[in-house]
Formats: structure tokens, C-alpha cells, sequence
């Protein structure tokens, strides 16, 4: 329905312009530099956001750090994330992570930077997964009983205080210029060797929004399109740590594209 409107106010727009286009040309045929004005206004007018967002896009996929890998890891047994976007990890956000990454083979303890400011470290030095009898009457989904044996060894630090890891994830959004966060969104990912501070992998990706002329209407609430300009998508680091996750979701319940459009546009926190 929302995409007939569409469609229907893009027909009237064209007929309007159209018909004022001609009624200037035949007034002022004289001077055909101001129908060429009015024919590009036009044009213009419902277009403008594509132009400067390739424009933009292109600058900065050309002017910033491009994604890398040097080395892939498939053993770092641990690992500190640290998200700044969302940020940091909520109760079932670190269940998640549980399922996604530790095995207990090649990741064997976790920390998470929480929602609370505080560290959260999980550890298993074996696979137990494999053993598990699953309690159907208590759990839906064998990975979620898994989830919650690991959960029982959380211990809680400061950032200061945590334990020290082999590896370290981070996820930070990029601050754009006032100007260029009207057309694009930007974020990036590291993993950091922490025995010598070097930053093995690298993604920065530049995301659009939808278009003036294409506005969103399937979706609904999100705050960029998906595909990115430049950069590899989300979860850039499921490439480089080769972990035998379980359950191979998103690293939050929320997705992040509407968790920005709560922050952005409907100034939720």
C-alpha cells in the first residue's frame, strides 16, 4: 500500500514538473539557460542525497584504512571484546557471545565488556558440548543449557582488574563530520594481538542511508541500508578467529541497525 503512495506521489511529481518545465521554456524561450536551471532543479530536488553520497562514500573509501587480515587465528584460547557501539554486552548479549565462540578448544575463556561498565569473564578448557545430555524439559535448544553451565563461571572485574588476554576485539563507531552523518555511518573493528599491541585484522565499513527517491518501506526502523559502501560486513571478526561456535548469531539480541535508529532517530539510550 505504502509503495503505491509512493508511486502515485512520483507520477504527480513528474507530471507537475513537467508542465512547469515546458510553460518556462515556451515563456522564457529567449533564454534557454534558465530551462536547463529548472530542468536540473528537478532533478535535483529528489536526487541530490545520491550524488553526495557517492561523493562522500568515495572520499573516504579511498582516503581511509581499507580492511585487512595478516593473520587468521585458530587457536587464541582467550579473548577480550570490547564493544563501544551499543555499547558493551546485556544479560542475553553474553549468552550469545557463549554460543557463538566458546568452545572450549580454540576459545577457551571470554570477557565482555558489559553494559554496566564492568568486565565479564567466562572460561571452559574442555568441550563439554559434545557429553551434554540435554534437558528438554527444562531447555528448547541444547546450546542454550550449554550457554548456561558457562554462565555459572562468570566472574566479574574492572577493566583494570580482568585478567590478561591473548586477543582483543574492539568495535567503535566512527565519528563523522556533522555534514556527512546525513548520508553515511561508519564503524570499525580491530583485533589486537596483546603480546605485542599489533593490530592483526582491521575492517572499517561506510554505510549509506536510504535514498529520498527509494525510501525504506519493507524493513521498517532501521537506520542504515544494508551492503556496505566500502568494508566488510558485521562480524568481521568471525574471519579472522576460527572458533567452532554453536549457535553462529549476531553478537547482540538487538540488531544493530535498530539499535542505532532507537539512538538516532528516536533518542533512546
Amino acid at each position: 500500500m505504502i509503495g503505491l503512495i509512493l508511486l502515485i506521489i512520483l507520477v504527480i511529481y513528474v507530471v507537475v514538473a513537467k508542465y512547469i518545465y515546458k510553460s518556462l521554456k515556451d515563456e522564457f524561450s529567449n533564454k534557454k539557460y534558465i530551462s536547463k536551471l529548472v530542468l536540473a532543479f528537478f532533478i535535483l530536488l529528489p536526487t541530490y542525497d545520491i550524488f553526495i553520497t557517492y561523493i562522500l562514500s568515495g572520499y573516504y573509501c579511498l582516503t581511509t584504512p581499507s580492511t585487512y587480515i595478516e593473520k587468521k587465528v585458530e587457536y587464541p584460547e582467550s579473548i577480550y571484546w570490547e564493544d563501544n557501539v551499543y555499547p558493551g554486552f546485556n544479560d542475553e548479549d553474553r549468552k550469545l557471545m557463549i554460543m557463538n565462540y566458546l568452545d572450549g578448544v580454540h576459545l577457551k575463556r571470554m570477557a565482555l565488556n558489559g553494559d554496566d561498565e564492568k568486565v565479564y569473564v567466562y572460561e571452559i578448557d574442555k568441550n563439554i558440548y559434545k557429553d551434554l545430555k540435554h534437558n528438554k524439559e527444562k531447555y528448547k535448544y541444547k546450546h542454550e543449557q550449554y550457554a548456561n553451565i558457562i554462565l555459572k563461571t562468570q566472574k566479574i572485574y574492572t577493566k583494570q582488574t580482568m585478567p590478561k588476554m591473548n586477543y582483543t576485539v574492539t568495535f567503535n563507531e566512527i565519528e563523522l563530520n556533522s555534514f556527512t552523518r546525513k548520508f553515511l555511518y561508519s564503524d570499525e573493528t580491530k583485533v589486537i594481538d596483546n603480546k605485542d599491541n599489533e593490530v592483526v585484522a582491521y575492517n572499517r565499513r561506510y554505510m549509506r542511508f536510504a535514498y529520498n527517491i527509494f525510501p525504506d518501506i519493507a524493513l521498517g526502523d532501521i537506520y542504515y541500508v544494508q551492503g556496505s559502501m566500502c568494508g566488510s560486513d558485521l562480524y568481521f571478526e568471525r574471519k579472522v578467529i576460527q572458533t567452532n561456535g554453536l549457535y553462529a548469531m549476531r553478537n547482540h539480541k538487538i540488531w544493530l541497525n535498530k539499535k542505532l535508529y532507537k539512538k538516532y532517530i528516536k533518542g533512546e539510550k
